[in-house]
């Protein structure tokens, strides 16, 4: 059997999973000002970064993929470690241009690495939990094909839906237009954000509160997990009063309470602002 690792991005949030595991974490970068740092909480935790954002806010912080020569730095150091086979989980091709990045690198490897990337078309933490779920199934003997065919399973039927109090971020990052922004701001207009089948971030509704953005995710909620099982877990960035009021809707009218919470990496944050709450459904 070939010595084999899982590989996740820095967008997966796996840096605030509460659990040991094995998953080698590929490192974007976040631009603060003059200021680049490497998505890492050793570098710009999720607290720091919230609070420089509340500290500037006049300034936009931006986000950077690896440049090629880190690529090739990380890949390298895994086969000096002896790996035959990396599996790497990126965030969705339509959100991240990293994932393109690395498919160019796989034929520079080719004869000294099996590299097979997978597109998991999402984005935050169902990249960590497909990379966990791959990294499992690797550990119990599982082929890679075997393995990508559990993701693509997965992948079909993940959902992740999520809410903005505030639209400045998305718009300034050209994922809305300002013209959308002006009319949404002007009617106070909070959009609902489905990440589709093709992983693109698009808005399902438009809505005009915050609240009742949050019981339209509750309503998706409902019917998604009528017909089967799912990991249901919430999503946060910066205002813990949003996602308090958010879990407190969940538990109401879903009955769902106790749900596991992971923050939103500095580098989708960056995207979506710190208003951002969100929920995705992982199949079991």
């Amino acid at each position: 059997m070939s010595k084999s690792v899982v590989v996740a991005m820095s967008t997966s949030g796996l840096d605030y999973y509460p659990f040991e595991h094995d998953i080698r974490i590929l490192r974007l970068k976040v631009i603060l000002g003059d200021e680049t740092y490497v998505d890492s909480p050793e570098f710009i935790d999720h607290d720091k970064f919230i609070a420089w954002v509340n500290n500037n806010p006049d300034k936009l912080p931006k986000s950077a993929p690896p440049s090629n020569l880190e690529l090739r730095k990380f890949f390298l150091s895994l086969l000096d470690e002896g790996y035959e086979d990396v599996l790497v989980i990126t965030m969705s091709a339509e959100l991240s241009k990293t994932y393109q990045q690395i498919v160019d690198i796989v034929p520079l490897l080719q004869g000294k690495m099996r590299v097979h990337v997978f597109n998991s078309r999402s984005g935050t933490f169902t990249e960590g939990l497909m990379a966990l779920e791959a990294d499992k199934m690797l550990k119990k003997g599982f082929s890679i094909q075997q393995v990508t065919g559990r993701l693509e399973e997965i992948r079909r039927l993940t959902h992740v839906m999520f809410g903005v109090d505030d639209l400045t971020y998305l718009v300034k990052n050209g994922r809305l237009s300002f013209a959308s922004q002006f009319f949404a701001n002007l009617f106070k207009i909070k959009p609902l954000i489905n990440v589709d089948r093709d992983g693109r971030a698009v808005v399902a509704e438009k809505i005009m509160t915050t609240r009742r953005t949050m019981l339209a995710i509750s309503d998706r909620i409902r019917q998604i997990t009528a017909s089967r099982d799912y990991y249901v877990f919430t999503l946060y960035s910066g205002d813990m009063e949003i996602h308090q009021e958010f879990v407190d809707v969940l538990a109401e009218y879903n009955n769902l309470s106790g749900l596991p919470a992971y923050p939103i990496s500095p580098v989708v944050t960056a995207h979506s602002g710190i208003s951002a709450f969100g929920v995705g459904l992982l199949p079991l």
